[in-house]
């Protein structure tokens, strides 16, 4: 945050807890504080630290905590959003690749084995109750 905005946030806090003082030294500890959180964040750091402490004054520490915890909350959402279901994409060789695999080949004819046993076991029973 830049100093314009340390000292609207600290406005801000003032203006609802007026044991918050606007001075020089304060304006510098807060912007050094939160020098790489948003306004934004820093702001809803402040609303849950009075959710929280009502009787406590939000200090840069604190505050600069929250904001660091909102920013990686808000960035892992994101990243939740537009990540997809399944992860990244498969291309056609990778799957090609894995289907062409001696492992996959040998699960998949076991499929097949199995399913053809359990067609045929269904079929003499069919064929078992029509006699």
């Amino acid at each position: 945050m830049e100093a314009k905005e340390v000292v609207a946030l600290l406005t801000w806090v003032n203006q609802a807890d007026p044991r918050m003082q606007l001075t020089a030294a304060n304006r510098d500890i807060w912007e050094y504080s939160l020098s790489a959180a948003t306004y934004e964040d820093a702001k809803q750091a402040v609303l849950e630290h009075y959710r929280h402490n009502d009787t406590d004054l939000p200090n840069p520490g604190t505050i600069r905590k929250r904001a660091v915890v909102i920013k990686s909350s808000r960035e892992a959402k994101q990243q939740a959003l537009t990540a997809g279901p399944g992860g990244p994409e498969k291309t056609f060789k990778e799957y090609e690749k894995r289907t062409q695999s001696p492992e996959f080949r040998a699960l998949f004819d076991e499929g097949v084995r199995q399913g053809n046993a359990e067609r045929a076991r269904r079929t003499e029973e069919r064929n078992g109750r029509e006699d």
